[in-house]
């Protein structure tokens, strides 16, 4: 680009940087009972965690009963559950889905008023996946994740090297600071993990479902990652506004910063949600919980075999809303178009008028 200095040139770049400045969130995609079901893809193939469960597609889950759009209600709502009336050798009928869009960088505000609980078996999660390439590459975001009769929500990154996260600046506790999921001295696959134990556990699990649920909300910038909790009872009124500010919301739960660089380790995120089986965490944690353990010889054993105690685990969903602001479309990936599209909208065709030189325009 070639440039030459006017007064006009001064006053639209005064202009740009006084719009970068003040720019506040701005809804991007709102996932409610009206689109939820169009804006997923199913997925239906063997479980990648090796759970001791059946995905089913969109035709299967609703003509199963186990997808649904609950409208009896002033705001309506998604209703995702699993099976819990048969015994099947070959495991247990669930739902696992992932946005059609993917995203660099957002506020993601999830909604959730029903989990599916604190149930020995369970590994249910809500969390940000890159389609990028082979897993961790692209990077993956835990914003809700347990298992078991686990009480209390546990965020975690998984990364590939080189992705270290400070101790310090956020509530939760530090449990693991490296987000390699093959670093040493922590379990292979564990990434960097924050824990949120709330009084009464009701960070998750069946604690929060006694509470009404609550919103969780991600933060992802270039600087770091933040997940702020919010119980039923406090949501900010600038989020129920749909002008949500978290420079006003205080210390986050969990803050992912410090040795990572966060544009290289995560890029081009789907929103999944998922109610998984037994597997690499809660069928590896089972002879560890003293109250699963007692149940059955096997997490595959107690899930097979017990369908009725999986009645409550399912997810309520009120929405998933996503906003982006100047931070999102002033980086890398996306700062030439939207100067090019400020700069116009600021000079529009006077110079060109004038001139009938555009190489000093674009």
């Amino acid at each position: 680009m070639h440039c030459k200095s006017s007064p006009l040139l001064a006053l639209a770049a005064s202009t740009i940087l006084l719009q970068t400045a003040s720019a506040a969130y701005t809804l991007t995609d709102a996932y409610t009972a009206a689109n939820w079901f169009q804006s997923f893809l199913f997925f239906d193939q063997a479980d990648p965690t090796h759970g001791f469960v059946q995905y089913k597609n969109l035709a299967d889950a609703a003509k199963s009963n186990l997808i649904a759009i609950d409208s009896s209600r002033s705001t309506p709502a998604i209703y995702m559950g699993v099976d819990h009336t048969t015994k099947d050798p070959a495991g247990r009928a669930s739902i696992r889905i992932s946005s059609k869009k993917s995203y660099n960088h957002g506020l993601f505000i999830f909604d959730i008023e029903h989990n599916p609980g604190s149930i020995c078996g369970t590994w249910p999660a809500a969390w940000l996946l890159s389609d990028s390439g082979k897993w961790p590459m692209g990077g993956e975001i835990d914003v809700f994740e347990g298992a078991n009769d686990q009480s209390f929500n546990k965020m975690t990154l998984h990364t590939t090297a080189d992705c270290k996260i400070q101790s310090t600046g956020f509530s939760g506790e530090l449990e693991t600071s490296n987000c390699d999921v093959n670093a040493e001295g922590q379990g292979k696959n564990m990434g960097c993990g924050i824990r949120h134990p709330m009084p009464a556990g009701q960070s998750f699990g069946t604690g929060m479902n006694a509470i009404g649920g609550g919103v969780y909300a991600t933060v992802w910038t270039s600087t770091d990652i933040q997940i702020f909790h919010f119980p039923r009872a406090d949501i900010p009124s600038d989020i129920t506004a749909g002008k949500p500010d978290p420079s006003k919301w205080g210390m986050p739960t969990a803050k992912f910063a410090g040795g990572c660089n966060i544009d290289a380790h995560f890029q081009n995120l789907n929103i999944i949600f998922n109610t998984a089986f037994c597997g690499d965490w809660a069928g590896e944690a089972w002879s560890n919980s003293t109250v699963c353990s007692k149940k059955a010889p096997t997490c595959n054993d107690y899930v097979q075999n017990n369908p009725e105690v999986f009645k409550e685990a399912y997810w309520l969903i009120r929405s998933v809303k996503v906003y982006q602001n100047a931070e999102t479309v002033m980086d890398k990936r996306g700062f030439g178009d939207w100067l090019k599209k400020t700069w116009h909208k600021i000079v529009g065709d006077s110079t060109t008028e004038a001139t009938g030189d555009t190489s000093h325009v674009w």
